[in-house]
């Protein structure tokens, strides 16, 4: 992709958001399930299904779980595609339907989003922390802590997906055991069998079940929309067949639910039981509670738990996306490491734990505002341009995806109107969202597209680029 400025305008190609090579992947199915699973591990699940006890019983909270869980996937297995068969991250892929400039927008609202995110974790985080700290030598300083485990969190980010694996593939099956065993102390201090605690809950009904769904949609939506960020280094074979490509999105897909449903379940299940038999939401004070009365050690063993479980979730679920938005909308601007110093520190300012009491209903918006965003951008991958991507015009600021001075009016028309419409059904709101958007980008584009091609001769050197191992200076290609 060589490129002369004067032709294809301002090169955007950087080491930090270039397409990831097929040689350099380093992500397969298992690996892939274990980072879902302990992404999965976190804190937020356990906050929701403790709070939705008011209004079902714990059973119905694990069904919600799962059956949200699982529409997450379904999205997943669609919003995957562009990113394991072209190594794109989010931020790129966004230019597809927007615009090189377009994009900006959404993804400044997914990444605001992801940063809540962050902050948030990392406050629970540090409420383990201070806990901790506290029992053993009555020191309590939540904010240091904040501040801590912030910097410790982007350090580790520093180092990337692959990181992130092999620290994914440890915690896994560590807090796996955790989680059991904690299962186990709750219902023998209790008194009380599985089934009996499947049953307790919902003394005030009313919410609608649906909506109970849709907050654990929200409560995985930001991850699902920009998948790309991690799926970019899932390994395939160059030069797949069209059905190739399906069963391998299969496959991944498959493997991202492994990780995600049952770990989702199984600390939804935790946070479920721990208010409905100690009446505590949050799994800080929660453990202390139930676990402390057994042992001070084993109390200060679960806060580590809490502590490793946000650990694990937080980099790759909250802070790779908003880092590498940086770095790939301003690549002259930013590094990736400094993408993520500066993304840390705004999603510790944005202060989001003073929302945890109303965590639930930030779910479910958060669901509706990236609804839109994943209809969008399906349809344009798969309707709109057939799985067809020039990588030399989504990295120049002239090219098919230039639209009007490097704004797709019309997507970002079809965004906001969907978004409308999906507050127009409250229980329903990332379906309706998702759906409006899908119903309205396909003909916005075909009016689109006879004004601006949508497709490139460009396309031709796509496999040529990525077949390459190159080493040093990065650099386009012809």
């Amino acid at each position: 992709m060589t490129t002369t400025e004067d032709q294809q305008g301002r090169s955007l190609l950087n080491e930090s958001n270039a397409p990831t090579r097929y040689a350099q992947r380093s992500v397969g199915p298992f690996s892939l399930a274990a980072i879902w699973f302990a992404m999965a591990i976190q804190v937020a699940i356990f906050i929701a299904a403790g709070q939705l006890t008011a209004s079902f019983q714990v059973w119905q909270v694990i069904v919600a779980i799962a059956a949200g869980c699982t529409i997450a996937v379904v999205v997943v297995f669609f919003t995957q595609s562009a990113a394991i068969r072209w190594g794109i991250n989010f931020t790129v892929a966004a230019r597809m339907p927007f615009g090189i400039r377009g994009s900006l927008i959404p993804i400044v609202v997914k990444a605001l989003l992801s940063l809540f995110w962050f902050g948030f974790q990392t406050w629970l985080g540090a409420l383990a922390l201070d806990e901790i700290t506290r029992i053993l030598t009555g020191f309590s300083n939540l904010t240091l802590w904040v501040l801590i485990f912030g910097a410790v969190q982007v350090v580790t980010t520093f180092y990337g997906i692959s990181f992130i694996r092999w620290m994914n593939i440890f915690a896994a099956p560590v807090l796996l055991a955790m989680g059991v065993f904690m299962v186990y102390l709750m219902l023998d201090g209790a008194g009380v069998t599985l089934r009996e605690v499947m049953n307790m809950g919902g003394e005030t009904p009313g919410l609608p079940f649906s909506t109970a769904v849709m907050i654990f949609v929200g409560g995985w939506i930001a991850v699902v929309v920009s998948i790309h960020d991690i799926v970019k280094e899932c390994k395939v074979a160059p030069t797949q067949s069209g059905e190739g490509r399906a069963k391998s999105d299969a496959k991944y897909a498959a493997a991202q639910w492994w990780g995600m449903v049952p770990a989702s379940v199984i600390f939804g299940f935790i946070g479920a039981a721990s208010m409905v038999l100690v009446g505590e939401w949050n799994p800080v004070f929660a453990i202390t509670k139930v676990v402390g009365e057994v042992s001070v050690p084993m109390a200060i063993l679960f806060q580590v738990f809490v502590l490793l479980a946000t650990w694990s979730t937080n980099p790759a679920a909250n802070l790779l996306s908003p880092a590498y938005t940086l770095c790939s909308t301003f690549p002259r601007a930013f590094s990736f490491k400094t993408g993520v110093i500066v993304s840390g520190a705004v999603g510790l300012l944005m202060m989001p734990w003073q929302f945890a009491d109303t965590l639930n209903s930030f779910l479910n918006i958060l669901a509706s505002a990236l609804g839109p965003l994943a209809g969008i951008m399906i349809t344009d991958y798969f309707l709109v341009r057939r799985g067809r991507v020039s990588l030399q015009d989504l990295y120049r600021t002239k090219g098919i995806y230039t639209y009007w001075h490097g704004f797709n009016w019309v997507a970002l028309a079809v965004y906001v109107v969907a978004l409308a419409l999906a507050f127009l059904t409250p229980d329903l709101m990332f379906i309706t969202g998702l759906a409006a958007a899908v119903a309205l980008h396909y003909p916005a584009m075909r009016w689109v597209a006879k004004r601006f091609p949508l497709f490139s001769e460009a396309e031709s050197a796509n496999e040529d680029y990525l077949l390459e191992q190159e080493d040093g200076e990065l650099t386009t290609h012809q």
